[in-house]
């Protein structure tokens, strides 16, 4: 399973869902904030962006999920879940790694600005925005350029981060049980 979206709508919540599920869930910006603390750099929303795209200036556009899949062994058959996948090239690398597996769904989740930014803030990571303008300036601008747009346009579903956690939690349920039961078309 491939969990992508805005930042703040819901897909660490979709994963937390999926981790009840009995799959493994694994999130990409771990990968960043990990390597940022190996580095000794503080984390804070400039320092975060910068990192970020130093890692992919210097290492290509897929460095993450490639850092990922290099450092956990999948197993065949196993539930897994790759949470925070921000463009089509990270999608299309998972997807061409992990090809062997039966099937690889893909689940976008979307929200208004205003509620990722507000859900943002509650995280109290050291890297949150500051205020609404400079998270759509700054968060939301930095993923369009890397492309979150074209792996949200590929999703296979897309769940709405718009209403509380409680219904998030609760459709994403929904939505797995009919994936996991075969009868997701009639989702």
């Amino acid at each position: 399973m491939c969990i992508t979206g805005t930042a703040g709508a819901g897909k660490s919540t979709v994963g937390r869902v999926l981790k009840r599920r009995g799959y493994s869930v694994y999130e990409l910006g771990d990968i960043v904030r990990q390597l940022m603390h190996e580095a000794g750099v503080r984390i804070t929303p400039e320092s975060n962006r910068a990192f970020s795209e130093r890692l992919r200036r210097r290492y290509g556009d897929v460095v993450t999920p490639r850092l990922l899949l290099g450092r956990i062994s999948v197993r065949r058959n196993e539930n897994m879940a790759i949470v925070g996948i921000r463009s089509r090239k990270e999608l299309d690398y998972i997807k061409k790694r992990l090809g062997s597996r039966e099937r690889i769904v893909t689940v976008a989740v979307v929200a208004p600005a205003k509620t990722r930014y507000e859900r943002t803030r509650k995280r109290n990571r050291p890297d949150a925005p500051k205020s609404l303008a400079a998270f759509v300036r700054d968060t939301d601008r930095k993923e369009e350029r890397w492309g979150v747009r074209g792996a949200i346009a590929s999703a296979d579903y897309i769940i709405s981060g718009a209403g509380s956690l409680g219904e998030l939690k609760r459709d994403a349920g929904m939505l797995f049980s009919a994936i996991e039961s075969g009868k997701e078309k009639a989702f």
